[in-house]
């Protein structure tokens, strides 16, 4: 009896479950078959191997000895607590205020645990720290009589920052400023920082973009020896040996109309046996950034440009990816050609790759493109290149009918473009379209990535490739789940196949359950990212795949050039590491995490002007479709790519839990399910652009501000909840006979500036809390 309650709280039911619900799930029906579950449920609560959680729900905490020590994350949740948490802990670690010992949101650590109580949380604290994660803070500066402070935007990060002036950059109250740590927090002693740059204040146009880029470390400017090398770079482009001659080619780019940076163009003719020879022809970067130079190791250092919603933070200076290597119309430009004959399968039978000098006869938008194409409407200066322009959607046409034989993944999810006025304020949210133009760039790149990573893994000692592994199995096991419950068998064995995939979703396209299949399998998909081991590309269906068809805007492309000239023995632009396999690995490993960090700030940008956008309709009704859910509640997309939370606490009809194996969310009264793709009513009632957050809840409101304040009471109580545990009394005892002691200028030996600064603050604070 208790190991069947044991397997059903640890993999049927891993979040809290009420006990009398879990009798009825595994069929205990007569008296003494529930008394002998209950007894089975005392037992494992007196075990440590059970957790009470809202009193007779239950969930699966593995015994733990005290002492025993861990690693992991250091999750800050509240001034008074926080946990560690990490993949290898089946149960996050309690840390109070006074077992933290200095750490900080999101620092590696070793913890200790100091308390398992049966049935209880795991207490911990504390013994090391492994790692920092905040070297750079943003917040507001608060400049005093002989110090200041810096209160960090951050809530998770609970400590103020100690400035002296010297460190200030005479920086005023009020400022928004970046914030190096110089020292971090010891016993009562506040972290000590300089100030690195003062990103502005409050009413200044892209303050609130300068915060998201300082806390991803994004930069502003290029350092000065950067700046001066640059200004040696000679802008004269002549013919020279070893360089094919292409200025007589016809050729176009096709870009946004707002591009700034064009690094592609492309040409195509028909071969008198049949055949189309497609040429794609990339910026030659590596003729102006070489290897060991300052503009090189600060490209390596950025790895990729950054697109944020109102600006581009380029990895080359602007001379370079908007000047020289950009190529300009009617202009004479180096670049590395690839030139491939492919026949009507669109397979590449025979392909030329050298470097080259070029003239793009036009520059083309593709907006322009898609008219001229699928209108008719055509420009007079584009009427001489049609011809061509069609034979570029039938090479397209061959090879997306080439990669769909293949078995290449396609996934249909809209994109949205928040357009800004002149102040950066977001003014409307537009649905980008994916047209025959863009697709006809797509598959010209596609294909010549493909062919240049085939030269490399049979030319070169070692190369970095774009890789893109197998689906995560126990994801794919979810997705099963979920498709069974629905009324689909379908499975997916270890072996799974690009073309399994595709079937699949091309099985249920037009159904209900397309959007929860297209949501479900792209999350069993891995992260793409590079590698000096050529894995493949899942998604593609491509047995060797790399990126070289940007290299103004990403650091691997440029590799992969100086790569390409080592192999034909060009005379320079490259050094003697840039085929070793060691940094090779090293680079690759580099370059996908800052491609992650790009990620993360325009992610953050565009949810910022998402939220401040939707601040004008608090309180209107919407309409929309679940695209997510989770333990705490689920997650509502609208027509405009905007979503918000429906937290679960504010479904006040039942009592909802999350049944993890079918991505529902099930009332445990009324039996009520929520499911992906479901369409729903709600109500925006709260947009906040500090965290970036929005908020609905479901239906039409009548009261919305007694709705808010029943929220923001919700919202408190989940917080206190969270760090309510047992012991915790205790914990915010000691923590606030610190707090007293440090307001009294008693903390410690009562010496330091730091500590003396601290008690400061503290009176401050508190005079300021009276006045208002």
């Amino acid at each position: 009896m208790k190991e069947q309650l044991l397997t059903f709280y640890k993999d049927i039911a891993p979040e809290a479950y009420h006990v009398e619900d879990a009798a009825y799930m595994l069929g205990m029906k007569s008296a003494d078959e529930v008394a002998a579950f209950m007894d089975a449920v005392d037992e494992a609560k007196r075990d440590g191997l059970l957790m009470t959680k809202d009193g007779e729900y239950y969930r699966y905490a593995p015994a733990v000895a005290k002492g025993m020590m861990a690693e992991g994350i250091y999750k800050s949740y509240r001034k008074s607590f926080g946990f560690v948490v990490g993949p290898n802990l089946e149960e996050d670690i309690h840390i109070s205020e006074e077992h933290r010992h200095g750490a900080m949101q999101n620092d590696k650590v070793r913890v200790r645990i100091i308390g398992a109580e049966k049935g209880r949380r795991r207490e911990g604290e504390i013994v090391a720290i492994i790692e920092r994660a905040n070297t750079i803070i943003v917040g507001t500066y608060d400049r005093q009589k002989k110090f200041g402070f810096v209160k960090p935007d951050d809530e998770r990060i609970t400590e103020d920052i100690y400035i002296s002036l010297d460190h200030a950059l005479d920086a005023r109250s009020g400022a928004k400023v970046a914030v190096e740590i110089i020292k971090w927090p010891e016993g009562n002693e506040l972290p000590e920082g300089r100030i690195t740059a003062v990103l502005g204040y409050e009413g200044d146009k892209g303050l609130d973009i300068n915060c998201i880029m300082a806390q991803h470390k994004i930069p502003f400017a290029f350092p000065e020896d950067v700046l001066k090398e640059t200004e040696s770079i000679s802008m004269t482009v002549l013919p020279e040996k070893g360089r094919l001659d292409l200025r007589n080619e016809p050729m176009v780019t096709i870009d946004g109309e707002d591009a700034k940076d064009l690094d592609d163009a492309v040409s195509v003719k028909r071969l008198p046996n049949g055949h189309c020879q497609l040429g794609v022809h990339i910026a030659d970067v590596s003729n102006y950034v070489v290897a060991n130079t300052a503009i090189d190791r600060e490209a390596y250092s950025r790895g990729t440009s950054v697109y944020l919603v109102d600006r581009v933070v380029p990895m080359l200076p602007t001379i370079l990816s908007n000047g020289i290597c950009s190529l300009n119309a009617g202009e004479d430009r180096y670049a590395m050609s690839c030139i491939m004959e492919i026949d009507d399968d669109g397979t590449v039978v025979e392909s030329t790759i050298s470097p080259s000098v070029i003239r793009v006869d036009r520059r083309c938008s593709y907006r322009e493109i898609y008219q001229a194409l699928e209108e008719d409407i055509i420009p007079d200066t584009l009427v001489p290149l049609m011809p061509m322009v069609k034979e570029l959607r039938n090479v397209a046409e061959t090879l997306m009918d080439m990669r769909h034989r293949r078995g290449a993944i396609n996934f249909e999810f809209p994109e949205f473009k928040i357009i800004l006025d002149g102040d950066g304020t977001p003014l409307r949210i537009v649905k980008r379209e994916r047209t025959i133009a863009e697709k006809i760039i797509e598959e010209c790149m596609l294909i010549a990535n493909e062919t240049v990573a085939c030269y490399l893994r049979d030319h070169a000692p070692a190369s970095v490739y774009r890789i893109h592994e197998t689906p995560n199995a126990e994801k794919l096991a979810a997705l099963q789940n979920v498709l069974q419950y629905l009324g689909r068998n379908e499975r997916f064995t270890e072996d799974v196949t690009p073309k399994d995939v595709q079937k699949f979703l091309e099985s249920v396209s037009g159904e209900d359950i397309e959007q929860v299949a297209q949501v479900m399998t792209l999350r069993s998909m891995q992260q793409a990212r590079y590698s000096a081991n050529n894995a493949g590309h899942f998604g593609l269906a491509s047995e060797c795949y790399t990126h070289f068809t940007s290299p103004i805007r990403r650091y691997p492309d440029l590799m992969v050039h100086r790569l390409l000239k080592k192999t034909m023995h060009w005379h320079d632009g490259y050094s003697k590491r840039d085929d070793d396999i060691a940094y090779l690995a090293e680079a690759a490993e580099h370059c996908s995490m800052q491609e992650q960090v790009a990620v993360e700030a325009e992610r953050d940008t565009d949810d910022l002007k998402k939220v401040q956008y939707m601040e004008r309709y608090v309180g209107e009704v919407f309409t929309g479709r679940i695209n997510s859910i989770t333990g705490f509640g689920m997650f509502v997309e609208l027509e405009n790519g905007i979503d918000g939370l429906v937290h679960v606490s504010m479904m006040e009809d039942d009592h909802y839990f999350f049944d993890e194996d079918h991505f529902l969310l099930v009332g445990r009264r009324t039996g009520k399910q929520y499911h992906l793709g479901q369409e729903v009513t709600v109500t925006l009632i709260k947009a906040d652009t500090e965290r970036r957050q929005i908020d609905f809840v479901l239906g039409e409101v009548e009261n919305l501000a007694a709705l808010q304040r029943r929220w923001l009471d919700k919202s408190m109580k989940r917080d206190s909840q969270a760090g309510r545990k047992k012991g915790n009394a205790g914990s915010s005892a000691g923590g606030r006979s610190k707090a007293k002691k440090s307001r009294n200028g008693k903390s410690g030996s009562g010496k330091g500036k730091k500590k003396k600064a601290h008690a400061s603050r503290k009176r401050n604070r508190s005079k300021g809390k009276h006045r208002k």
